[in-house]
C-alpha cells in the first residue's frame, strides 16, 4: 500500500485577511476616487484648502471645503465664495455687498470673517465658486495626500495590490487533499526518462 500524502496548507488565515483587508482598502480608495472625479466633473464641485484663518471660527486653517461654480446672479450676500485676484491668487471669503454691473456680471465686495474690514479690492465676476460644505483639519489630510511623498506610497500601495491580485491563490481549504503517491502521479512540465 502507498504512503497517503497530504498538501501542505499553503496559506494561512491570518496571510488571508490580511490580503481581502488590502483588497478591500484599494477597493474603497477607488470607489472614492472614481465618485470624486465624476462629481468634479458632472457638477463642477471643486475641492479647497483654508491655508489662512481669514474664514476663522467658522472655517479655520487646514480646512477642506467644496465648492460649486454657480453664475454671478445667484449669490447673494453671506455666502462664502472663491475667486481669484487681480494677482492670480485664490481668495475665499464671505460676501459683503454685490451690485449689478450689466449683463451676467456683478461686482462683489468680500470680508474674512476674522478681519476687521472688507477686501481693498472688489470683483467683477459672471461666476464664481461658492462652498457648501467644509471639514475641520480635513485639508491638512488633503495636502498630504497630494504630496510626493504621499503619491509614491501610494504607487507601492497599488503595487502590492496588484501582486495580491496576480498571485495564485493556492489550494481552498475545502478542496480535498492529494492522497495519490508523488511517483504515480504526472505533475506537468518537464518529464524525466531513467
Amino acid at each position: 500500500m502507498a504512503p497517503t500524502m497530504t498538501a501542505p496548507k499553503t496559506r494561512s488565515s491570518g496571510a488571508h485577511r490580511v490580503r481581502e483587508t488590502a483588497l478591500t482598502v484599494g477597493a474603497i480608495a477607488g470607489l472614492i476616487c472614481i465618485v470624486a472625479t465624476v462629481a468634479g466633473l458632472l457638477f463642477h464641485v471643486e475641492p479647497l484648502i483654508f491655508r489662512s484663518g481669514s474664514m476663522a471660527p467658522e472655517i479655520t486653517t487646514g480646512s477642506l471645503a467644496l465648492a460649486r461654480t454657480v453664475p454671478a446672479d445667484d449669490l447673494s450676500v453671506g455666502d462664502v465664495i472663491s475667486v481669484e485676484n487681480a494677482y492670480g491668487t485664490r481668495i475665499t471669503h464671505r460676501v459683503y455687498d454685490i451690485q449689478p454691473a450689466g449683463g451676467d456680471a456683478v461686482t462683489v465686495v468680500l470680508k474674512g470673517d476674522a478681519n476687521n474690514a472688507p477686501d481693498v479690492e472688489p470683483y467683477a465676476i459672471t461666476e464664481a465658486d461658492r462652498v457648501f460644505w467644509s471639514v475641520p483639519r480635513l485639508g491638512y489630510v488633503a495636502a498630504w495626500l497630494s504630496s510626493s511623498t504621499a503619491v509614491f506610497l501610494g504607487g507601492v500601495f497599488v503595487g502590492v495590490l496588484l501582486m495580491l491580485v496576480a498571485k495564485p491563490s493556492g489550494r481552498r481549504d475545502d478542496d480535498p487533499p492529494n492522497t495519490a503517491p508523488d511517483n504515480d502521479i504526472p505533475h506537468g512540465g518537464r518529464t524525466q526518462t531513467p
